[in-house]
């Protein structure tokens, strides 16, 4: 369902999109030449790849030397032969680092049981960066080797290409200025302020509705649940088609209905439980001090292969002679019933049938189709435990085409390119701390007296952490809506922003309160999200303290916010001369996260 216009711009530019996946990555491109149609291309030759055809996707792990240096990447660190040099050479792997960019209220114990290590002086960001320089050469070279004059071509627009990267749903500011960041310390981009422009985020449930809508797989008037079940995550979005504000251009148009969800019960967590398992069973059994190797043969095969309960699952990892009939072993291979093996199964499976509930209970509108994408997808387990699941409920759960290889990075292409997400929903109350004056007649002020003190500035009484909500949570927030609230702040000297700029710090509630009010009732879901710095001059009204006559200074502005698009934008306005003036300026801090 292609709607797609010729590009209008005036000059030839580049769009890359990268998903850097928990076990699997890859990317896609557009070449936007002008008066054409732009079409998404995807990456699909790799080095140690070269002979599969058609494979879009590379491991995501990095093997570093004992000097800290990059050794080999992706399918370069999988190929035959590749052990003898890791043991040789001691090499550190990085697997699935990924998850250590993860926001911090999410299942630590789980997560932190599941995941590997970092290695030594190595930080997420680190070997975030490092994989993505990789994936940014391989696509480079696919380009210049795929396309006519293709060193030309790439010349005339590397220093003006536009970036998207894909990141889990219930990733928000924190994560997206580690991995700007990261961009940054790949070469991506400068660490400028126009250079940060080019890069955008999407969310990877959004970007595989844009995968959906391109392959067709739209359902007139109804709505749709997009899961894409990852290495790491599954994250579930719902939308509903909207009509579009243009008569003329029909354009294709789709709302979120409800809040999207991110869960760590991805592929990875099947092994997690599969190694719980398998450690108990060997525990006094010679095969014991395999149990690494045996876990990495389940993950590749019996774990892609497994298809139903009622037939034994093989872990082959031995030799001929390898054999324990204690623990099933025999012939180099364990054997393991497919009950048992359908338990590791238990944690990602429920997850994903609670959250699809949950999405369709908290959507105005009906919901019958729902799409499995992501790599976990292509587990026929999976998928014929759910059909089977959602077919009471009058769900049609669907695979389209190529659902697991290249969703998330051709959809982020088209993300950019296409838009055809309108509006979203607010994942949670955003604001700012604040200090009401004092009243009497509230009861809530009155509770509170105890902490009410007198401003020293300006002589009135107040009461501090209160939390004043900018945008409230479940709000629906098109692209060009901003939300905005007025502020006052009171100095004893005319205030010099330039030389000591104003900070006005963002906050969100993440907590469970309907109408969150005072920050010190539930302080620890009330993280910062960003700061917003003003380092340009606020007209100040000259006042006078009630109390002691004295000069003081008040300024007023605006704080406001845009959540249209998947990454937060928070900027201060005030008038000036009759005149309203913007502060586009916006200092995000991980300091206090």
């Amino acid at each position: 369902m292609n709607t797609r216009k010729p590009y209008n711009g005036t000059r030839r530019n580049l769009l890359i999109a990268i998903d850097v996946g928990t076990t699997y990555s890859g990317a896609s491109y557009c070449l936007l030449d002008p008066g054409f149609i732009p079409e998404i291309q995807t990456v699909t030759r790799f080095p140690a790849r070269e002979h599969v055809g058609g494979d879009a996707k590379i491991p995501s792990i990095i093997y570093y030397g004992q000097d800290g240096s990059v050794k080999a990447v992706g399918a370069e660190a999988t190929q035959e032969g590749i052990l003898e040099k890791v043991e040789d050479e001691a090499w550190v792997p990085a697997k699935w680092f990924k998850l250590h960019l993860r926001p911090n209220n999410t299942d630590e114990d789980t997560v932190n049981q599941a995941i590997p290590l970092l290695p030594p002086d190595k930080s997420a960001v680190t070997v975030f960066s490092d994989f993505l320089r990789y994936l940014f050469q391989c696509t480079k070279d696919f380009i210049v080797q795929s396309i006519p004059y293709g060193v030309s071509v790439w010349e005339s627009v590397e220093d003006k290409i536009q970036f998207i990267l894909s990141h889990p749903n219930g990733w928000e500011g924190a994560q997206q200025s580690l991995m700007r960041r990261a961009a940054v310390f790949a070469g991506l981009i400068t660490d400028s302020k126009k250079d940060h422009g080019r890069i955008q985020f999407v969310t990877e449930g959004e970007a595989s509705l844009h995968y959906c809508l391109n392959n067709g797989c739209v359902i007139p008037g109804r709505g749709v649940v997009i899961v894409d079940a990852g290495g790491g995550t599954v994250d579930l979005s719902s939308y509903e088609p909207e009509d579009s504000e243009s008569d003329t251009e029909k354009k294709i148009s789709f709302r979120e209905m409800t809040r999207p969800q991110c869960h760590f019960t991805g592929s990875i967590f099947v092994k997690a439980k599969a190694r719980q398992y398998l450690q108990n069973k060997l525990a006094d059994s010679r095969f014991l001090g395999d149990i690494d190797h045996i876990c990495e043969c389940f993950d590749k095969t019996t774990k892609l292969t497994f298809k139903n309960t009622n037939e034994p699952a093989f872990i082959r990892f031995g030799r001929t002679g390898d054999r324990d009939l204690d623990v099933g072993i025999k012939s180099g291979q364990m054997k393991l019933s497919g009950e048992v093996v359908a338990k590791f199964f238990e944690l990602s499976m429920h997850s994903i049938m609670n959250a699809v509930i949950e999405q369709q209970n908290s959507s105005a509108n009906n919901v019958d189709v729902v799409f499995l994408v992501g790599g976990f997808a292509a587990n026929d387990y999976l998928f014929r435990t759910l059909t089977e699941f959602f077919k009471p409920m009058g769900l049609n759960l669907c695979r389209p085409q190529n659902y697991s290889n290249k969703a998330v990075a051709d959809g982020a292409v088209s993300f950019y390119l296409d838009h055809f997400v309108a509006s979203r929903i607010a994942r949670w109350h955003y604001g700012s701390k604040i200090r009401l004056f004092f009243r009497a007649s509230d009861p809530e002020h009155v509770l509170r007296e105890q902490t009410s003190y007198i401003d020293p500035v300006s002589g009135e009484r107040r009461i501090p952490n209160f939390f004043d909500t900018i945008l409230s949570k479940n709000t629906k927030v098109a692209e060009t809506t901003e939300f905005r609230r007025r502020y006052e702040r009171t100095f004893e000297n005319e205030p010099r922003f330039d030389r000591e700029p104003m900070v006005t710090i963002i906050r969100c509630y993440r907590g469970k309160q309907q109408i969150p009010k005072w920050i010190d009732d539930d302080a620890s879901n009330y993280p910062v999200l960003c700061r917003v710095k003003t380092d340009v001059q606020i007209p100040a009204r000259r006042l006078s303290n009630r109390i002691t006559g004295e000069i003081y200074y008040k300024i007023s502005y605006w704080i406001v916010l845009s959540f249209g698009l998947t990454e937060l934008k928070a900027q201060a306005a005030w008038m000036e001369n009759v005149r309203l003036r913007l502060n586009l300026h916006m200092e995000k801090s991980l300091s206090d996260i």
